[in-house]
């Protein structure tokens, strides 16, 4: 069995696509992938009856120190990529404040650690390149991949999660989404 994962990994909304299938060839779609992504308790009442068999909201870890909140994160993943032939979005540069620069660094090692413990390798994706292919502009906004996404899936999925383009976890999904058609 073939399973190609798309990662878009963040601290705050981290959000995971997972196709899997018998046949290389087999059909890929919005309705063949799982999406999984992390919730606060507000969001989560809010998406948890969605009614999409596909989507999997979970509650965002309580944690008491960052190497706790990265360690759960880096968990969290590790459980639903494991067996996956895994692609991962890379480092923005635009990430503004040295101390959350410094967290999102440490978040992405610690995973990419446990990956290589696991004897996985991504393949890391620049956001621009997935930008790029998505919506053939290697600056595209959160709406312009949320546009690539509708017009690839045919699914409104801002309606279903009842939020905006910009906002998580929407557009973490959508990215997550992209980031695995690029590469199937």
């Amino acid at each position: 069995m073939r399973k190609i994962a798309g990662v878009d990994y963040s601290l705050t909304s981290p959000a995971i696509c997972v196709w899997k299938s018998d046949d290389d060839n087999g059909p890929f779609g919005f309705d063949s992938c799982d999406l999984y992504y992390l919730e606060s308790n507000k969001q989560q009442s809010r998406t948890t009856e969605h009614g999409i068999l596909n989507l999997h909201p979970e509650p965002y870890p309580e944690w008491n120190t960052e190497e706790e909140r990265h360690d759960l994160l880096s968990d969290w993943a590790i459980a639903i990529i494991s067996g996956c032939e895994t692609f991962i979005e890379g480092y923005a540069y635009a990430t503004v404040g040295k101390s959350h620069v410094r967290s999102v660094a440490e978040n992405m090692g610690l995973l990419k650690h446990k990956l290589y413990k696991n004897n996985l390798y991504p393949k890391v994706v620049t956001p621009t390149e997935i930008k790029k292919w998505a919506t053939g502009k290697g600056n595209a906004s959160k709406t312009d991949m949320y546009n690539a996404f509708v017009d690839q899936t045919g699914v409104e999925l801002k309606d279903i999660l009842e939020c905006e383009p910009e906002s998580n976890p929407l557009s973490d999904v959508v990215d997550a989404f992209l980031i695995h058609t690029y590469q199937k």
